[in-house]
């Protein structure tokens, strides 16, 4: 009878953990409201740090980079509007969708004139939330691959 060989199972690498496709702020006044975003966009791979007033979220943009901010338009410190300003100069690469439970087209015109890549009107579809988000980050990504090609060519042409 042939001997037989002992079978060899391959050793199980340990698991590596997937690097988050975004990180997102999440400033609304309503803690609730603030937990549904984040409960609803973690389980997609984004990671969401949530704030409820915009000392708050300014705290948390000194500690950490954004790649997206969902911002509502009324807080009781400041405006969405003027948290938006904040940000954007704090950080040029970070996008940030303003939303609004008093949805008229003006609000979400000068939210967009005022740098914010989209509005969002509330209520909204947690589908329609989830699009927006992966529609500006799709944009955020463009973005920076064209100011990186920009930046290339620039200094190319500089020799």
């Amino acid at each position: 009878m042939p001997k037989l060989k002992p079978i060899r199972r391959k050793k199980k690498s340990p698991a590596k953990k997937k690097a988050p496709l975004a990180h997102l702020l999440v400033v609304d006044d309503e803690a609730d409201f603030t937990r549904l975003i984040e409960k609803s966009l973690t389980p997609l791979g984004y990671r969401v740090d949530t704030a409820t007033s915009a000392t708050q979220a300014i705290a948390l943009q000194r500690k950490n980079a954004y790649d997206l901010a969902l911002v509502d338009m009324r807080m009781p410190e400041m405006t969405g509007l003027e948290l938006l300003q904040y940000l954007k100069v704090r950080d040029k690469r970070v996008f940030v969708i303003i939303m609004t439970a008093y949805g008229s087209f003006s609000i979400g015109l000068e939210s967009l004139k005022q740098g914010a890549c989209d509005y969002l009107s509330k209520p909204f579809s947690l589908a329609s939330l989830k699009a927006k988000v992966k529609d500006a980050l799709r944009r955020r990504a463009r973005f920076l691959e064209e100011q990186r090609v920009f930046f290339q060519k620039e200094t190319q042409d500089e020799w």
